[in-house]
Order: structure tokens, then sequence, then C-alpha cells
């Protein structure tokens, strides 16, 4: 992982990361840490190649010497994140600042081990070429799985989707490369990216991260507790059901109601074949079958947002996978209806958990896994 074993070097290294420009009295104001500390830990980090004057900020009010802007090196190295799924694999490579220097995604077909590791290991050179960085500048590959996966050894325990169990996919990735790898499961790697690559928010300790399948109607939770990624004693948490209506299942029951001359959602004849992406843009053109559909799918989510609220009372919640498509549309949505199932389940003054859609929209579990590499900054 990172190379800062200190941990207030850790603090400082992730504060300016989130920040983006930090100065050192904005760096001493959120640590808490006398100057002559941060300047030792400022000269450390840089020493080291992590972080590098960006600039100068602006002075005070009151005049003076304009301040010095710290940000994370860039070109100090490169990350590769990819989420495997049953039909695809989508990848990312992003630099040490969090910078996207490629998005891709690839076919992708779940077969035997030595298949899904050949045609994984294929996509990772694909992706170096196209990217067209040098591969000694490769500090980490991270793979974000569907299934149970161990936290400590990252090896898949079990996983239906790929049909893999106690499967060391990390040292098929370590011995190819010759860099550190690491796996994660799918919700959890899109619960850290949101952390990593949503900005600095202190008040935000307890977050959810849920992704919803509208091919099998299932959802993944990530959960966050004091900043920290859950994943309970054997990596089974957030693994209990979470069951939402397929898409196709929502759109067949809805058809009913609605006059077929008036719809504009496409290929509504065949709902397998809608997507999310589909059904978001012609809800926005009013089609009453597409607002319809939109609107039962998210009181279901809102229903099972509620469960959780029940069970981790947390500070945000956000969207991720398909959801995240439909943007801050989806979002309302699903906080109109859990306002009014809140207000039934808990008849008090409660804070309600801010709701959000993950930024990287569908490439965010990809980004998500290449905070697999910062991981350590937040122990």
């Amino acid at each position: 992982m990172i190379p800062i074993s200190e941990p207030s070097q850790r603090k400082v290294f992730a504060l300016i990361r989130a920040l983006g420009n930090a100065s050192g009295a904005n760096l001493a104001k959120l640590t808490g840490m006398q100057p002559s500390s941060l300047v030792y830990i400022l000269n450390n980090l840089k020493d080291k190649g992590l972080i590098r004057v960006s600039g100068q900020g602006v002075s005070t009010s009151k005049g003076g010497k304009k301040p010095v802007l710290w940000q994370v090196n860039p070109d100090y190295g490169n990350i590769i994140g990819l989420e495997v799924m049953r039909h695809a694999i989508r990848a990312v490579i992003v630099n040490l600042a969090g910078d996207v220097m490629l998005k891709a995604e690839k076919d992708f077909s779940p077969g035997s081990p030595d298949k899904i590791v050949s045609r994984i290991l294929n996509i990772i050179s694909e992706i170096i070429t196209e990217s067209g960085q040098p591969i000694d500048k490769l500090l980490f590959i991270s793979l974000a799985v569907p299934g149970i996966v161990d936290p400590v050894n990252h090896k898949v325990i079990y996983s239906y989707g790929l049909k893999l169990k106690e499967f060391d996919l990390k040292s098929y990735i370590m011995d190819a490369y010759g860099v550190p790898a690491g796996v994660i499961n799918d919700a959890n790697a899109g619960a850290i990216g949101d952390q990593w690559f949503t900005g600095l928010d202190l008040s935000i300790n307890n977050s959810i991260y849920l992704s919803y399948n509208p091919l099998a109607g299932g959802m993944g939770l990530g959960i966050v507790i004091n900043r920290k990624l859950y994943t309970g004693s054997n990596g089974l948490a957030g693994e209990f059901s979470i069951r939402v209506p397929a898409l196709s299942v929502i759109i067949k029951d809805k058809l009913k109601s609605i006059d077929a001359s008036d719809i504009l959602l496409p290929g509504f004849e065949n709902p397998d074949s809608v997507n999310v992406a589909d059904l978001y843009a012609s809800a926005k053109k009013a089609c009453p079958l597409s607002n319809l559909v939109f609107s039962e799918l998210c009181k279901q989510v809102a229903s099972e947002i509620s469960r959780m609220i029940g069970l981790f009372d947390p500070d945000r919640v956000t969207l991720g996978g398909d959801l995240s498509i439909c943007e801050h549309m989806c979002c309302s949505e699903v906080m109109h209806h859990l306002k009014a199932m809140l207000q039934i389940d808990y008849p008090f003054m409660m804070k309600i958990p801010r709701m959000d859609y993950a930024r990287p929209k569908v490439f965010a579990v990809a980004m998500g896994a290449t905070a697999l590499y910062l991981s350590t900054l937040n122990d």
C-alpha cells in the first residue's frame, strides 16, 4: 500500500488529497498540529515524492506573505481499478492525485477460473497500452468483484456471479505484472470510492453505498462507520438480502395501466431489454410508463434505505451503479418516498441522511477499487 507509516503523515497526506490544494495554515487548523511538526511532515512527504508545491494562495485581509500551497504529486504513479461484472469489465487508470487518465468498458463473460484470469490479464494489458502510460509508473492494480472477499488477504471467498470459490485472484495479477494488487467486494469499493473521490466533508462520519442491479433485482451494500470501511469479521458485512424487483418486473406490472400509444420508452414491448438509462431519458420526456416505473423503483429503493437507517443511522446515502445515471432525479424521488416512510417508522424529529448519487456514475466501483491503495491512510 502507500508508503507512509506514521499516522500523522498519513493524516496530512489524506487531507491534502481531499482538499486538492492546501496551505500549511489550513492543515494546521484541520489537524491541530504545531507549525514546526507540520513543516517536518510536509518536507518528509515532499522528499518521498508524494506531494509537491502547487503555487501560492491568497494573502489574508491583513496582507502579508502569500501562503505556499501543497498538492499530491500526480506524477508519482498510477493505479488501475477494475470492476469485474458478469457481462463486462469496467476499468479506470488514475494517478495518485485522483485524476482519471483512462476509462474503458470491455466485453467479459465468466468461464472457468483459468479463462477468467486470462481475460482479466488481457484487459489490464490492453488498458495500459491504450493509456500510453509506462508500466514502471504502475503502483497498484485493484479488482472489485461481486461476492465475499477476505478483507485481510483479499482472497475471493465466494462469488456466485463469477463462479469462484476460495480463489486467490490477487496472486495471478501480482505474478503477471510484478506490482502490488488487491481484491475487494464491489459494493465496498463503491463505499470507499465515495469517501476518496467526493472531496473533504468532515460532517460525514457514517455512510452507506447502495448499488442496484436492474437485471437481477439485487442491491449491493457498502458500509462506512467512523470514516472506515466496515467489512465484519468474515467480510460478510452488507451481504444480507436486499431485494428490489428487477426493472423488467416493474415494467410488466405498470404496462397494465398505460395505453401503449402514450408510451415513449423504447423497447417497452420487450421489458427485459430496457435499461435504466432508457428509463431515465424517457422519464425526462414525461413518458407516463417511465414515470410510473421510475417512481416505483425509487419507492422500492427507499424502502430498503429505511431499513438501513434503522440499522446504521448514516449521515449520507450514496446511490451507485445504474441508479447514479439518473443523478438528482433519482435522489429527489427516493427522498420523497423515504421521508414519508420515516415519518411513519420514526414519529419524532430526526436528522434525515443526505442523499447523493455516485459522481463517477457507472465507473464508481472501478474508481473505488483504486482507493484500496489509499485505504491504509485511515488506519
